[in-house]
């Protein structure tokens, strides 16, 4: 039976799994900032039926990777997705920060 949860798995799943917290917690917080907590609802996290099935179909590809477990020993690639992630969120926030009360979703 193939083990589910390699080292180089479990690392990258958390990595997916920062990469989601740190996304809506940011933009929580900067509806907040901008907007003030009367005026953000929990709609602001930005979680939808849509985003629901999307996160559902990142977790079938994780399943489709176990059974060809090459596709995921390649670190480098891994972590050249965390900074692409991480450098695509400074740049989205940059924005609302640049677009203040005039950003919304």
């Amino acid at each position: 039976m193939m083990e589910v949860l390699t080292p180089t798995a479990r690392i990258q799943l958390s990595e997916m799994f920062f990469a989601v917290f740190y996304f809506h917690s940011s933009e929580y917080l900067l509806a907040i900032a901008f907007h003030g907590r009367p005026n953000v609802a929990l709609g602001s996290l930005l979680i939808s039926q849509n985003y629901i099935i999307v996160m559902i179909f990142s977790l079938v590809e994780y399943l489709i990777e176990v059974l060809f477990p090459q596709l995921k020993e390649h670190w480098w690639i891994s972590y050249f997705g965390l900074v692409m992630v991480v450098d695509g969120e400074i740049v989205r926030k940059i924005a609302i920060i640049t677009a203040g009360t005039a950003f919304t979703t």
